[in-house]
């Protein structure tokens, strides 16, 4: 991935931050974006993009509010990233080098904290730094 794109992200991710506050239920909102929040026991989240339809971002197993910021967070990179289709982006440690899944997890990282309370910029964060601090925030050591 591109320093340039990574800066873009950030930049975007910061942007949305800064007008619109951190919520990204409230973001996903304001672009038309529909969430689906399903009962289950299987913590799993992922975006449904089609041509001539709403997003849908789908979260299910998640009772907790910091848990759903976090994975509405992460599904609302990919939502606002990434290209339309049928799209089942999961973030398991086989797609952890993938771009998208580093471009989502960024945005949510940008989006959901304060790049000062790190000790590292978040341009120079690996994808793995930034899903730990998504499955931290999360509760789990993985959330797929």
């Amino acid at each position: 991935m591109s320093n340039l794109r990574t800066k873009e992200i950030i930049s975007f991710a910061k942007g949305l931050r800064k007008n619109w506050g951190s919520d990204p239920i409230k973001i996903a909102e304001r672009f038309g974006l529909k969430i689906v929040f399903r009962p289950g026991n299987r913590l799993s989240a992922y975006t449904i993009k089609l041509d001539n339809y709403p997003t849908i971002i789908s979260v299910s197993g998640c009772d907790d509010h910091v848990g759903r910021q976090v994975l509405c967070a992460h599904e609302l990179g990919h939502a606002l990233l990434h290209d339309s289709g049928v799209n089942r982006f999961e973030g398991t440690y086989r797609t952890i080098a993938d771009d998208t899944e580093y471009e989502a997890n960024l945005f949510a990282v940008a989006l959901l904290f304060d790049e000062n309370d790190f000790n590292i910029s978040l341009s120079s964060m690996s994808n793995y730094v930034l899903k730990g601090i998504l499955d931290y925030n999360l509760g789990f050591s993985s959330f797929t």
